[in-house]
């Protein structure tokens, strides 16, 4: 597989890279592990939507399956435009909501190609319980212990519910691709013990499902919007995000002190007037 026939098809997969394509490219670059997700971090950065900052970030994510099978996630920063800068989605964000989202079980390292902000840190944390994740950041490889030092995170408020020990997404594809059975197998599978207001998005654009799991966070900010988690699964097809294409988006939240319902139905009104939104 060349090196530009390997690119088409991680865009084909939203970004995912399986343990074989990542190994076969290392070979044919003759690298390392670490130098290959730099390479494969230049190549995808540009997938960034960053018409605010124009700084475009890249993350990847290598992760294992509940089959034991290891396999590469990719993520990318997310803004939107006239709307405030808390809309804004960081690439360890969607690298990290994209492994899930496909299975991951377990993290075993993560890849930017710049230094992590302290929002992103405490994100990570909530994954791994900031322990000795490896963290690399472009030739700097240091762990999450060392760039969170005294962290806060779920066992500091009594939560030992682990973010990975939700519905699998075997059970998401088992659903059949029916969308209602499919949306509701991921508002099972969010992360939400601090509320308790599981939630999940699916957006369809032009024709194609994505979807968003709502995720926590022991800080509360930074919590992962369900909407905006679906919209970094559509930049991680590599063709940026057009919003006219959005043609509905559906919401399904379990009732709790929280509701994203205003905020995502306001969104979807001044980004996509001509989108169906439903809430359930």
């Amino acid at each position: 597989m060349s090196q530009s026939t390997l690119l088409e098809a991680i865009e084909r997969q939203r970004g995912i890279i399986t343990s074989a394509q990542f190994t076969q490219l290392a070979n044919e670059l003759n690298t390392d592990a670490a130098t290959t997700a730099s390479w494969l971090l230049d190549q995808f950065k540009r997938w960034a939507v960053a018409p605010i900052s124009d700084f475009h970030v890249a993350a990847l994510v290598h992760a294992n399956n509940h089959h034991g099978e290891d396999f590469y996630a990719l993520g990318v920063n997310v803004e939107i435009a006239h709307f405030g800068l808390e809309s804004a989605v960081h690439a360890e964000q969607t690298a990290l909501h994209n492994a899930w989202l496909n299975g991951a079980v377990e993290l075993k390292h993560i890849y930017i190609n710049a230094a992590p902000c302290g929002y992103c840190r405490q994100f990570m944390n909530e994954f791994v319980s900031g322990a000795t994740l490896p963290v690399s950041i472009a030739s700097t490889h240091t762990t999450l212990s060392e760039l969170l030092p005294h962290a806060f995170g779920p066992i500091d408020l009594g939560v030992t519910e682990s973010i990975f020990a939700n519905v699998m997404m075997a059970d998401v594809v088992a659903a059949g691709g029916e969308s209602k059975a499919s949306l509701r197998l991921h508002q099972q599978a969010s992360y939400a013990p601090y509320s308790g207001g599981q939630a999940a998005v699916e957006i369809t654009y032009s024709g194609v499902s994505f979807f968003g799991r709502y995720i926590e966070n022991a800080a509360f900010n930074p919590s992962f919007n369900p909407f905006l988690a679906a919209l970094s699964q559509i930049a991680l097809c590599g063709q940026g995000i057009d919003f006219d294409k959005i043609e509905a988006v559906a919401l399904l939240e379990s009732d709790s002190l929280k509701s994203h319902k205003d905020v995502i139905r306001t969104m979807v009104q001044r980004l996509a007037p001509n989108a169906s939104f439903e809430c359930a």
